[in-house]
This record gives C-alpha cells, sequence and structure tokens, in this order.
C-alpha cells in the first residue's frame, strides 16, 4: 500500500523550503498535519494547505489525536509545522493562527497522550516505539507484531474501548477522503486533487490504511487487518456490546445522563473475564428477550440489581411492581434477606410476608394467589439468568453473584456510564458524594456515605468532626434551589446522626436545612442546644419532609399538616409560606393535591 498517497499537499514543496522537518518523526508530522488539512478542504491556491484558526483548533485536538503516533519528543513537531506554514501568510491571520496555536497547545499534547484516544494502530504504534522497534521499517513492524500472544490494553482500558475508538476513526478517515475526492471532483482545485481515480478505485478503505501506515507504523495497518487482524478484534468480537447498549438505555432512563454514577457494589468481585461473562449474561438475555411473560425484562432486571450496590431483591416484590401493585414507596428499594440454600422450586412468600415486603397490611391469602402466577414466571426467568452462574436465587431472593456484578459493572462501563469503586467513592468530597448518593437507593446511599466516613477517619489530620460538618453542609448546599434539594435532604434520613460527633451537631443547628435534624439529635442524646439558632426555614424544611410522600394516602397527608400547623407560630398560612421559601418545588408537590395554594 505504500504507493497509495495524497497528491498536491505541497509536501516536497514544503520540505524543500523547511528543511528542519526532514528527519522521520518531524517528516511524519508535516506528512500529517499538510494531508489533513488538505483533507479538511483547506485553500492551497499557493501551494501548501493554509491553516485557518478553526482547521487548526480541529487538527490539534480532533484529528491528531484520532489518526496519529507520535513519541513524546515528537510531539512539538507539530505544532512547529503549523508555525511554519502560518508564517507564509502575515497580518491579521498570522496572528490569529498563531494564537489558536498557542491556545491549543496544552490541549493537544493532553488529547495526545489520552488512553481514551487509542485506537488498535495508535497503541501498538506506541508500543513498539516503547519497544525499541524502528516505526519506519516495515519488516521490524511485522516481526513486532509475530511475537505478540494476545492484545494486550492500556491499565484501565478495555479491548472494547479501543475497538469502538478505531471503528469511530475509521468512519472519520473515511468521511474524510470521501468528501476531498467529491468537492475536488465538483470544484477541480488549481493546486490539483488531493486523491487521484486511481486511488479511490483501490478502495477508500484501502487508502485510509496506507495513510495510517504512515502516520503510525510503517506496515502496521495493513498487519492489523490482515494476518494479525486478531490482534486488534473488531465489532463482531463484542457480542456482548448489544446488552451494554440496553444497559445504557436503562441507565438514561433512571438518570438522563452517562456521567450521573452508579453506587459502588457492597463487596468488591473482579471476574478473570469479563467479556465471556458478558458473553454469557447476553447470550442468556436474548434467548430470554423472544419468550414468554418478563423474558423481555431480563436486561431491567440485571441493571435494577446493580443499582441497588448489587444487594439482593425480592421476586415478589419486583413482580407485584410488575404488575402495578402498589409498593410503600420506602420499601421499594429495601434489601432483603437472603436464605441459605434450600429447594430450589420456588414458593410465593405468605401472605404475611408479603405485606412486609410491599408495606400492605391488607394483603391477605386470595392476594397472595393473585400474585403466585406472575412471581413464578419472573422466578422462571431469574433461573435462566441463573445458569449462566453470574445470577442466584435463594428462595425469593435474587441478585447478582460477586462475578455476575463484575460483568455487569464491565458493561456499563464499557458504554460510557460511571461505575465507581468503593476506593472512588471514599476519595470523592463531600458535595461530589452528596450529589451522586441522592440519587440512589437509600440503603445503598446510607452505606456508602458510612464507608466514605470511615475511610475519613483513617485519614491522618481529618478528624470525624470536619467531616461529618463538610458532609451536613453538603447535604444542605448540593441541588439547592432546584427540585432536586427534596431527594439530597433524603440524606438526612440515612445519616446515622446518633455517630454525628456533638461539635458537628453544633455547628450544623444555624443551617437553614439540616438544623432541625440537628437539634433533634443533640436533644436525643441528652445534649444541649439552642433553639434560638435553628433556623425557621430548617424547622419548615423538617415539617414538610415529614409528611407522607409521593404515594401516601392524601387522608393522612392533610392531617399530618393540619397538627404541624397547629403549633407553627401564625398557623397553615405561615407554615406554607415558610415552606415555600425553604422550597417552592417540594411544597407545591406535597401541598398541590390538598388544594392548599402557595404564595
Amino acid at each position: 500500500m505504500a504507493e497509495i498517497v495524497l497528491t498536491n499537499t505541497g509536501l516536497a514543496a514544503f520540505l524543500d523550503e523547511s528543511p528542519e522537518f526532514r528527519d522521520p518523526g518531524s517528516r511524519r508530522a508535516a506528512d500529517a498535519v499538510l494531508s489533513l488539512l488538505a483533507l479538511r478542504g483547506a485553500d492551497r491556491e499557493t501551494g501548501v494547505p493554509e491553516p485557518t484558526p478553526v482547521l487548526v483548533r480541529r487538527l490539534l485536538v480532533e484529528d491528531l489525536p484520532t489518526f496519529v503516533c507520535a513519541a513524546p519528543e515528537e510531539l512539538a513537531a507539530y505544532p512547529a509545522v503549523l508555525r511554519a506554514l502560518a508564517g507564509r501568510f502575515d497580518g491579521d491571520r498570522l496572528d490569529r493562527v498563531e494564537g489558536v496555536i498557542a491556545e491549543a497547545a496544552a490541549d493537544f499534547e493532553r488529547a495526545m497522550g489520552d488512553p481514551g484516544n487509542l485506537t488498535w494502530p495508535r497503541w501498538y504504534a506506541q508500543l513498539l516505539r516503547a519497544d525499541g522497534t524502528d516505526p519506519d521499517d516495515p519488516a521490524a513492524v511485522r516481526a513486532w507484531l509475530a511475537r505478540l500472544d494476545g492484545p494486550p490494553v492500556p491499565d484501565g482500558a478495555r479491548r472494547a474501548d479501543l475497538m469502538a475508538r478505531t471503528a469511530l476513526a475509521d468512519v472519520l478517515l473515511a468521511e474524510a477522503l470521501t468528501r476531498a475526492y467529491v468537492r475536488d471532483a465538483e470544484a477541480p482545485p488549481a493546486a490539483g486533487p488531493v486523491l487521484t481515480d486511481h486511488d479511490v478505485a483501490q478502495g477508500i478503505g484501502t487508502v485510509a490504511a496506507a495513510l495510517l501506515d504512515r502516520w503510525t507504523a510503517a506496515g502496521l495497518a495493513e498487519g492489523l487487518a490482515g494476518e494479525y487482524a486478531h490482534l486488534a478484534p473488531g465489532p463482531d468480537a463484542f457480542p456482548h456490546l448489544v446488552l451494554a447498549d440496553a444497559l445504557l438505555d436503562e441507565h438514561l432512563d433512571y438518570y438522563g445522563d452517562p456521567a450521573e454514577p452508579l453506587p459502588p457494589p457492597e463487596e468488591a468481585a473482579a471476574s478473570p473475564d469479563p467479556e465471556a461473562d458478558a458473553d454469557l449474561l447476553a447470550a442468556a438475555v436474548e434467548a430470554l428477550a423472544e419468550e414468554g411473560p418478563y423474558g423481555g425484562e431480563a436486561a431491567h432486571l440485571l441493571y435494577t440489581l446493580y443499582q441497588r450496590g448489587c444487594s439482593a431483591e425480592s421476586v415478589a416484590r419486583r413482580a407485584a411492581e410488575f404488575e402495578d401493585w402498589p409498593v410503600d414507596p420506602s420499601l421499594e428499594d429495601a434489601p432483603v434477606r437472603v436464605p441459605p440454600p434450600a429447594s430450589p422450586g420456588y414458593t410465593t412468600p405468605t401472605a404475611g410476608e408479603l405485606a412486609r415486603l410491599l408495606g400492605a397490611p391488607g394483603i391477605n391469602d386470595t392476594d397472595r394467589a393473585r400474585l403466585d402466577r406472575p412471581a413464578h414466571e419472573l422466578a422462571a426467568v431469574v433461573d435462566r439468568l441463573a445458569g449462566t452462574g453470574l445470577v442466584f436465587r435463594r428462595g425469593d431472593a435474587f441478585g447478582l453473584a460477586p462475578r455476575g456484578c463484575s460483568a455487569v459493572r464491565y458493561l456499563l462501563g464499557v458504554r460510557g456510564v460511571a461505575v465507581p469503586d468503593a476506593a472512588a467513592t471514599a476519595a470523592w468530597d463531600a458535595p461530589t458524594l452528596v450529589a451522586a448518593a441522592a440519587g440512589w437507593p437509600p440503603a445503598v446511599a446510607g452505606r456508602v456515605i458510612g464507608e466514605w466516613l470511615r475511610a475519613r477517619e483513617a485519614v491522618p489530620g481529618d478528624a470525624d468532626e470536619g467531616s461529618w460538618t463538610e458532609l451536613l453542609d453538603a447535604v444542605g448546599r448540593v441541588n439547592a434551589g432546584t427540585s432536586e434539594a427534596a431527594a439530597t435532604r433524603g440524606l438526612l434520613a440515612v445519616l446515622d446522626l446518633a455517630a454525628a460527633p456533638v461539635g458537628a451537631l453544633r455547628h450544623a443547628l444555624a443551617d437553614p436545612v439540616s438544623g432541625a435534624r440537628a437539634e433533634e439529635a443533640l436533644r436525643a442524646r441528652g445534649e444541649e442546644a439552642d433553639p434560638g439558632r435553628v433556623p425557621a426555614s430548617a424547622r419548615a424544611l423538617a415539617v414538610l419532609d415529614s409528611l407522607p410522600g409521593k404515594k401516601g394516602p392524601l387522608e393522612s397527608r392533610r392531617a399530618a399538616f393540619d397538627a404541624a400547623a397547629g403549633s407553627w407560630p401564625g398557623g397553615s398560612a405561615a407554615l406554607v409560606a415558610a415552606m415555600a421559601a425553604a422550597d417552592p418545588h417540594e411544597t407545591a408537590r406535597v401541598l398541590g393535591p390538598l388544594g392548599i395554594s402557595l404564595p
């Protein structure tokens, strides 16, 4: 493929005028810069592509980090080539281009070193350079490839990451080549076309591979597409990515943003081969999707189990939710006890146990009989997933086995969902922790916050009192004034305030959100608490958050409000005004159904 080249990029003329770029690394930089500028439509009327501010920034932070490999000592050559090109012009154009080069220099170096930008060719070119292989010697490159046993990956990366980035890079380069050819055909430039008909006749993919060989290592792209294709697996090697996409969709339904983190698993787990485990799960989910009731919910079940911190769930409770039975909101994500191994057959819990699981005291044997069929059907789906060894069911409890938790974490991570481990969440600052935990199931949020506090206890110079003070401050400030403020305040209910240092609670008395809770915690421990320090907003929020919530009966909500208003200075109107001032979103949601208007 070496004979396939871009023509009329002005490379020969540029090197004649700039002999300082004739060494191999600098020549590669000049070739890549001029070629990519030409492909992106730069004006070549003077014989070389003219760098514009827009093209320069795109080249430095997008194109070069996608298509080119350069040793650290070679990086400076790329902006140097751009400066040399810009020097052919004068006045305002020169100043603007040089300004962009200077502004983008740090972003360029960062992008070139970012593992998230690696493709298979860029990664292998980087490795072979580190091994001392000459990137300009195709025979040496092929010999180096032949010595590899399998595809190594960068620390913290996944094979699927490199595959996806490579596939995207291939599409981007093919699009750039195609557009350049069409553009030159429709409006032939005086400098001549950058692609000849002969080049295009051999295939855009062939041209792209030839360019990558020139910009990474000679013969590398050709080898990875041929004899050594096993070292650069493509999409067909990752059938589990279909399941990964389904899990991403679930996450977007829950949180709307892949950057919103999920809680770390309850127990650290690692699979020796998460890709193989992911393939097992994907095959089971695909088979279930074509079968009977609840089969299409398999991906949803896997996601919700991970979202619970990999804690166990109840088959009957989940079946009841699927059948639109009312479930107490405080119990929707509550952990369930995992019994010891017993008969593999499924038995629907007794009416009394169902009442406890669902928070519905009126459930009787007739209700249990109505739930029996859906519960058995869902148990059958769980048992099919359990056949992989990555999911378990014991009695009514089911969940992810440690390897299954690791596999789902891999699947979510490979599609960009934030899946921190316990070490990562322990290192967060208080606002980051509170912002994330506000969207987690309460039991999981309480566990992770407790782990965060214990980790901070082990940090020299970081006293318990300081950690608690930061935490309580963050609960009051994160999401303040937004519709998410109430969920954030909900964390106060999962904090073990009885364990909080007295000093932190006294500091929190004046907090406009947590002050009333701090006062209550102090008095419960027999400590003095000055009621005059507690803001009215904190007392109003404590009342608001104690009212029956989104699925509570309106009668009990009204009765609770009236009881609180009876002891509030100024009565119900004053209480509503204080609530609305402290959190208008939650006040409207909770009091609106009662017919109470906000001021």
